[in-house]
């Protein structure tokens, strides 16, 4: 009964993360639309859209690090495991799981700076220069993202708890020595 509620949980969290994606690539359609409007304005028209560019970057800022939060649902963020993969079983477990503690402690220490930051700019009020785009709203996603992250690892950590993952691992790579039969002789 708990393994299939916890594969009910993992795949709310996929869903989760698939709606997420779709948002994303919305979301960059969006900052091409805006792109495309603005040099038309720009070229054809002489005139330039105020605070367009503004917007298209803090949206591109967003996408990289809601992105991050899909990345991480997936098992897909960046690894540096040229190493570990030829580790056996158990040492590839034990490097995993410092590995998953190491994140939830660094996501939520970004998490909570950057939280920090993003009511700070709220309470003096900042705003971008030619949008007016309140600056704690692209400071937020920061924030956002990375609860999200820590949040992903901690669930992550309690399901290798229970002997199941939120992402499937990356396969194992067999180490095989190979002897040509010229080399035998």
């Amino acid at each position: 009964m708990a393994l299939d509620n916890t594969s009910k949980w993992v795949e709310g969290i996929h869903r989760a993360a698939t709606v997420l994606e779709v948002t994303l690539a919305a979301a960059l359609i969006a900052a091409v639309i805006m792109n495309v409007i603005n040099i038309v304005a720009r070229y054809v028209f002489g005139q330039s859209l105020t605070g367009v560019d503004e917007w298209q970057v803090y949206l591109m800022v967003a996408m990289a690090f809601a992105g991050s939060v899909v990345a991480a649902v997936r098992g897909q963020h960046l690894r540096m495991d040229v190493l570990t993969r030829y580790f056996p079983r158990a040492a590839r477990r034990v490097v995993g799981a410092i590995e998953a503690v190491s994140a939830v402690l660094l996501c939520g220490f970004v998490c909570a700076i950057s939280t920090h930051y993003a009511s700070r700019m709220h309470a003096i009020g900042s705003v971008s220069e030619n949008g007016h785009i309140p600056m704690w709203l692209p400071h937020s996603i920061v924030a956002l993202a990375f609860a999200g992250m820590t949040l992903l690892g901690l669930a992550d950590l309690v399901l290798r708890l229970m002997g199941s993952r939120l992402a499937s691992p990356p396969p194992a790579v067999e180490v095989v020595a190979q002897v040509s039969p010229e080399a035998a002789s």
